[in-house]
């Protein structure tokens, strides 16, 4: 029983040491946010502006390779859309016209920044 459990958790450090080695997904940019921390994320924008999608460079076991962000159509706010992480639904994504982005996790401010040029 105990070389089993021994065993068993050589296999997942080995798993877990693979997983960390894994090349992060890669997309083909076509936009850019430059957040207040100084720190750029390129992002594809959908032709119709319906799906913003980020590539994933987190660490997290069992993180998505990509993050996937949705437009809310009935949510629209004068100069500003919304949008929902597909895997977090209650993380959000405000971008207005003049280029401000916010990022939201349940109803609280996360990160600021703005778009490298328009993209609504």
């Amino acid at each position: 029983m105990k070389i089993k459990m021994i065993g068993t958790g050589v296999v997942l450090f080995a798993l877990a040491g693979c997983a960390a080695q894994m090349e992060p997904a890669r997309i083909l940019a076509n936009g850019q946010i430059r957040w207040s921390d100084g720190i750029k994320e390129g992002m594809h924008v959908s032709p119709t502006g319906s799906k913003l999608t980020f590539a994933n460079y987190s660490n997290e076991v069992g993180a998505q390779p990509v993050t996937i962000f949705s437009r809310i159509d009935s949510a629209r706010n004068g100069d500003c859309e919304y949008y929902f992480d597909e895997a977090k639904i209650k993380r959000r994504l405000e971008v207005c016209k003049s280029g401000e982005v916010t990022l939201l996790n349940q109803g609280r401010v996360v990160r600021v920044g703005s778009l490298a040029s328009p993209i609504i």
